[in-house]
């Protein structure tokens, strides 16, 4: 999802003579060929004419790049390595560039007014090919803390609320009122293995650290790419709970592979705890 202001887009490229159908929503793996495409959310862009520029990263500011830092460059024709004068696209708007070299570029996407001529604008900091580490690290870390609290059998993930795992809970737990004991929350897959872009059922099994199974809770479930600051394209939902503490989740599909989280929010008469899954798919 890309905010052009207040107004959004789905936004994806592809580089279809090295990936094929793959869908990227930021960093590219090579310089080649790619496809720039925003579908929009909101209607009002169908009206507006779009330019698109893209612009070697020289901010400084790297992930963090925003407007203002594009509005100190001194000389934004040569720091421009494409652009796409401003046109009218009334469904979806699409752009072709090939890169000739890796590296930290930045786009940049402007919309116009027809009435107002107010310019609403948006920056996306990108990467073409591997020029560093980016969020690896941190996800390694992460990865290794999930494996103190998460057992990984027969395709379910069990988080273990434990004073064993107290520190790593800090950081994947995010309590809204968390109750006493804990709870220890399961999921399973029954229409089989994760794939990407098919919609598919979830089992979330959710019980006390006792063994006790918690029955009519409150449920509601979100997700998303922390790397990539985007969410589900679907909404899942608990559609019925299934008895002796399990509940059915409707509606969830990933389109894209890497790592993922699942927010996992429950309330109880006991309180309400948020329990992060972690996916890497």
């Amino acid at each position: 999802m890309i905010k052009v202001n207040f107004l959004r887009a789905h936004f994806k490229i592809y580089q279809p003579r090295v990936s094929g159908h793959e869908q990227f929503c930021e960093d590219l793996p090579v310089a080649s060929e790619s496809v720039f495409v925003m579908e929009y959310e909101h209607d009002s862009l169908s009206i507006m004419p779009i330019d698109f520029r893209i612009i070697r990263d020289v901010t400084g500011a790297g992930r963090f790049a925003r407007m203002e830092d594009v509005n100190e460059i001194p000389d934004l024709d040569d720091a421009t390595v494409f652009y796409q004068p401003a046109m009218l696209e009334p469904d979806v708007y699409t752009v072709v560039h090939e890169f000739a070299e890796e590296g930290d570029f930045i786009g940049i996407v402007s919309a116009t007014h027809p009435d107002s001529n107010k310019v609403y604008a948006a920056v996306f900091p990108f990467e073409v090919g591997f020029t560093g580490w980016g969020y690896w690290p941190f996800i390694i870390c992460l990865l290794v803390l999930i494996q103190v609290q998460y057992l990984v059998m027969s395709g379910r993930i069990r988080r273990w609320l434990t004073p064993a795992a107290a520190v790593a809970s800090c950081l994947l737990l995010l309590p809204l009122s968390a109750s006493a004991d804990g709870l220890v929350v399961t999921y399973s897959t029954p229409d089989g293995p994760v794939e990407i872009n098919r919609m598919h059922s979830w089992v979330l099994h959710v019980e006390s650290t006792s063994g006790e199974p918690v029955t009519g809770a409150a449920i509601e479930v979100e997700g998303g790419m922390p790397a990539h600051d985007h969410g589900l394209p679907t909404r899942p939902r608990v559609t019925r709970e299934i008895g002796g503490g399990d509940y059915q989740l409707d509606g969830v599909r990933f389109h894209m592979g890497g790592y993922w989280e699942m927010h996992v929010t429950i309330t109880t008469d006991a309180g309400t705890e948020t329990v992060v899954i972690p996916l890497q798919l």
